[in-house]
């Protein structure tokens, strides 16, 4: 079943949507859906580029505000779903602007939630102790317990993409100077700095935990984080660690790693860090895709408009 079937079903099944309903939401992702093709790519695998140049062309075609709004707001419901079904990770329509509403902010996860994340892996209690006393299963269940920990909190310590985890090279690496290479968008590299911690958790994972996880006589694929089969990691595949970890975390908000890269970008603008900085951390070729964090903290951001804004220091 395609996913724009499944997410029509969904609506009738479980909303209750009328046929009129169905109708418009089916004849506006129909709609991108022909524009994405057209771009070689589809609904499941869009990138928030394809639907602002979607949205450009309406614009130029002069459609109506409320058509493009409703159009909008069916992209939204669509991936919305998408990411609840697990059928992806990113969503790319958290950005897009509705011309009826202002852009929407990007979500960050409370302190207090973030603790509950880090505990739980501190802990390893996303995984069950085997029943029996089996040594090499209970092996296994630490390794991918070291495993886990060093993921989450480098992700949340370098904001990087999910993709860029599960891609990097071991050889990326830099345990001395605490910093990796990572590829990003459009294979641009950039480095990404870690604190000390991050370094403990990947030397103790590096050491202790890869080398249980890797099967005999198997070639080693080189990327830092693999499976317990000893192959790369997979998004699907650290997807359900997460959710396993939230589940065990006990917390009610639909954690994704794309929250954890929100989460760090906006502790670093509210601890001071001005836009540009923050740009380079998080790989963004456009300043503007940056400043969308300007909202989530407006009282530290009077002295970044200052030193960044060509006419900050005029009145």
């Amino acid at each position: 079943m395609s996913d724009l079937k499944f997410f029509l079903d969904h609506l009738r099944v479980s909303k209750n949507s009328s046929k009129h309903t169905l109708a418009a939401y089916e004849r506006d992702l129909r709609q991108l859906e022909e524009s994405l093709h057209k771009n070689r790519s589809d609904l499941k695998n869009a990138k928030e580029s394809d639907l602002q140049e979607f949205l450009k062309v309406l614009r130029e075609k002069e459609q109506k505000t409320s058509s493009i709004a409703r159009k909008v707001s069916a992209i939204r419901q669509f991936y919305k779903f998408m990411i609840q079904e697990n059928r992806i990770e990113e969503d790319p329509s958290l950005f897009i602007e509705s011309p009826n509403h202002s852009k929407r902010l990007p979500k960050a996860i409370a302190p207090e939630t973030i603790e509950k994340i880090l505990k739980t892996v501190d802990e390893g209690a996303q995984y069950a102790a085997p029943q029996h006393s089996d040594s090499k299963a209970l092996s296994t269940i630490n390794a991918l317990q070291m495993r886990d920990r060093a993921m989450i909190y480098f992700l949340y310590a370098t904001g990087v993409r999910v993709t860029e985890l599960i891609q990097l090279p071991i050889g990326n690496v830099d345990l001395v100077g605490q910093y990796a290479k990572v590829l990003g968008k459009r294979n641009k590299e950039r480095l990404v700095p870690f604190v000390p911690v991050v370094t403990r958790l990947i030397d103790e994972y590096l050491n202790e935990a890869r080398p249980l996880l890797l099967c005999t006589g198997q070639e080693d694929p080189k990327t830092l984080f693999i499976g317990i089969d000893g192959e790369p990691l997979t998004r699907q595949a650290f997807w359900k660690t997460l959710k396993k970890i939230s589940f065990v975390s006990g917390l009610d908000q639909n954690i994704h790693p794309h929250l954890l890269r929100h989460t760090f970008a906006t502790d670093l603008l509210k601890s001071g860090m001005d836009l540009r900085s923050l740009q380079l951390l998080l790989g963004h070729s456009d300043l503007q895709t940056t400043q969308i964090y300007t909202h989530v903290a407006p009282e530290h951001l009077q002295e970044v408009i200052k030193k960044f804004h060509p006419r900050g220091s005029k009145g």
